[in-house]
């Protein structure tokens, strides 16, 4: 999630069949627009088939009320997998699924990406704001400039940054509030026309 312009992660959340596996300089995009992905699976963890999950969401929380979840492999394959626990080791996630019990057979779901459907985001607070839909928007200065639109968002332990494609040139604008501001219902971002900036 983003906030107003500020602050990430789609549920950061920033993914499906037989299709496509989206972009794949995207990780986060899976090629369904109404896929949002809510996290990573990584590396085995122990023997007895459970897996270390990185979470792409800011509400870690409802990763302990699932039953199933989709998944999908890097090459676009899906699959619905039966949740059996999940659980925090220190700061790392870990996913139990049911009719998976050693490292092997996980293993082959390592990079897969964990997606809900859109309408089963969490509402956001005003003001605060959801990758997916900074990504898209169009970029004006307040002088009325076009910049270009929104390509990417990168999260940043100080704040968000977009990455606004100029007729082929990245321009990175802090998604600061004092220097942006973001009309949903336009789809467009006003950002301040400061020199060195754009």
């Amino acid at each position: 999630m983003t906030t107003q312009p500020i602050h990430q992660s789609p549920d950061k959340a920033n993914p499906p069949a037989p299709v496509n596996f989206g972009d794949p300089a995207n990780p986060s995009d899976t090629g369904r627009s109404e896929d949002v992905t809510i996290g990573k699976l990584l590396k085995p963890r122990g023997i007895e088939g459970e897996v270390f999950c990185h979470p792409l969401t800011d509400f870690v929380e409802r990763f302990y009320a699932l039953k199933t979840i989709t998944v999908v492999l890097p090459g676009g394959r899906r699959e619905v997998l039966t949740v059996e626990r999940a659980r925090l080791y220190g700061k790392r996630f870990a996913f139990k699924f049911k009719g998976i019990h050693t490292p092997e057979a996980v293993t082959a779901y390592r990079n897969a990406l964990l997606v809900v459907p859109k309408e089963d985001t969490f509402d956001l607070p005003d003001g605060t704001f959801y990758i997916y839909d900074i990504v898209g928007m169009m970029v004006v200065t307040d002088a009325g400039d076009e910049v270009g639109p929104v390509k990417e968002v990168l999260s940043l332990p100080g704040n968000d940054v977009y990455i606004v494609d100029r007729k082929g040139e990245e321009v990175l604008i802090p998604a600061s509030k004092e220097l942006v501001t973001i009309d949903r219902d336009a789809r467009k971002i006003v950002v301040q026309a400061i020199e060195g900036l754009i």
